[in-house]
């Protein structure tokens, strides 16, 4: 093959490369953020009797709210930051060892798809809510 082939065949495979990793970002922090959801559910359905006693004891829904959105969403917010920044680095370091260049940011479409990704599982951490409401009345509070 001579260097005139090779280049659109090479550009190609980039390209295919770089759709397959959008979709696995997004894909990954869907999946993130649906095990998320269910993790926020489950830690608030095993705390529905502490909850609800302090409920009884005046505490408001939005602070029990605030406080399972602080345990959730934080974890999520560090952990996409430092996965996207360790990839990044992994990126930069096999690019200077393998091929000695320097890695260029990805782009406005990679930061647009990181941010979608954690947005949407923000919003589905933000749908366990109506749950601590309902599995928080004064009915769980009785000792049995």
């Amino acid at each position: 093959m001579t260097m005139g082939e090779i280049l659109p065949s090479t550009a190609q495979s980039l390209a295919e490369a770089k759709n397959v990793t959008d979709v696995i970002i997004v894909a990954s922090l869907l999946i993130a953020g649906c095990s998320l959801a269910v993790g926020v559910t489950a830690g608030v359905s095993d705390r529905k009797r502490p909850f609800s006693l302090l409920r009884l004891s005046g505490v408001p829904v939005a602070m029990l709210r605030r406080v399972v959105a602080l345990e959730a969403a934080l974890p999520l917010l560090v952990a996409a930051v430092a996965s996207a920044g360790f990839g990044l680095l992994g990126a930069e370091l096999f690019l200077r060892a393998q091929l000695s260049v320097s890695l260029r940011w990805p782009g406005g479409l990679y930061t647009f798809v990181v941010l979608a990704g954690v947005v949407v599982s923000l919003g589905l951490i933000a749908l366990t809510f109506p749950i601590i409401e309902r599995i928080t009345g004064p009915e769980v509070a009785r000792n049995e």
